[in-house]
This record gives C-alpha cells, sequence and structure tokens, in this order.
C-alpha cells in the first residue's frame, strides 16, 4: 500500500514485499528458506519484479540471484570474476560496459606506474610484472582488454611488461 501523500514507486507498486524482492536480490535465505511456496510463485515473482530487482541490484558489472536463476546459462560466476564473465557473455547495457572498462583501464593504468607494487603481508610485497598480474587479476580485468592495452603501450614506446606474462593474468 502506497504512503498516503506519496506517489507509489515501483517498489510499492510491484506486488511484491521488501523480503520477496531480497530473495530475487540475495536468494533464498540459508536456514530459514524462501518466502515463496513454489518454483511457480519464484517464477512469477521475478517475472512480476524483474524490472525492480534489476533496477536496484543489476549494475556495475553485478547480477542479482534471480537473473542466474532465471536467465543465465550455466553456473553462477564466482563473485571475483563476475564483471570480466559477464562483460565476455556480451549481457551488459553499453552504458555499464563503457563504466567498467573505464574503471579496467584506469586499474591497468595504475598497474604500470613507475615502482608499481602490492603489499603482500609484512615486509612482504610484488613487485614488477608479479605484482601487475596479481593486481589485474584483483581487478578482474579480461584477458582480452589486457592485451589489447598492452599491445597498444608498444605500439606508444611506453615501458611494458612482456605482453605474454601479463595477459597470462586471466
Amino acid at each position: 500500500m502506497p504512503r498516503v501523500g506519496a506517489k507509489a514507486s515501483d517498489i510499492d507498486s510491484c506486488g511484491l514485499t521488501l523480503s520477496e524482492l531480497q530473495e530475487l536480490w540475495l536468494g533464498a535465505h540459508p536456514t530459514s528458506g524462501s518466502h515463496f511456496r513454489s518454483r511457480e510463485e519464484l517464477v512469477e515473482a521475478w517475472e512480476t519484479g524483474r524490472a525492480v530487482v534489476m533496477r536496484l541490484w543489476g549494475s556495475h558489472g553485478r547480477r542479482p540471484a534471480g537473473y542466474y536463476e532465471f536467465e543465465w546459462e550455466g553456473p553462477r560466476p564466482a563473485y571475483d570474476v563476475e564483471r570480466s564473465s559477464l562483460w565476455r557473455a556480451g549481457v551488459l547495457s553499453e552504458a555499464e560496459r563503457n563504466e567498467l572498462e573505464a574503471e579496467w583501464k584506469a586499474e591497468f593504468e595504475k598497474a604500470h606506474t613507475p615502482n608499481f607494487f602490492i603489499s603482500t603481508g609484512p615486509d612482504e610485497a610484488l613487485h614488477g610484472d608479479a605484482a601487475v598480474a596479481a593486481h589485474l587479476r584483483w581487478a578482474d580485468v579480461p584477458r582480452e582488454l589486457v592485451r589489447r592495452w598492452t599491445a597498444a603501450r608498444r605500439r606508444s614506446g611506453r615501458q611494458q611488461a612482456p605482453l605474454d606474462e601479463v595477459a597470462a593474468v586471466k
């Protein structure tokens, strides 16, 4: 029921409770289970609430549980490679793809700054090619983009780690 005097939002008017929307976002609760009584109810909820759930939680290279349940072929990718997996599958909007590629390009350039290193513990650090590869792996930068940007750096004459070592990131 919309609040008195307030315009009903798509959340208020989609016909699902906040708990049901949350389940479409995160999946069924691991101990208390689903809010839905049947698979058919779950499917109907996704069809009813998909636009709201995707608007709220289907952005920045991330997707809600309902997306992986009903629209993704195969197992859900691990969180640390979700963004590159969606990018490779070509399911991101143009704006989302551009956003991620700009973020990844910034991380690529950061990894190629002089004296770049990654701390791996007290008095321990990675330097050089190992630091670049570890950083690009952490940032989930697709190897296809690493290859493209590495080739561009070579063409421009900028200092670059060997292509085969950096491309081995993913």
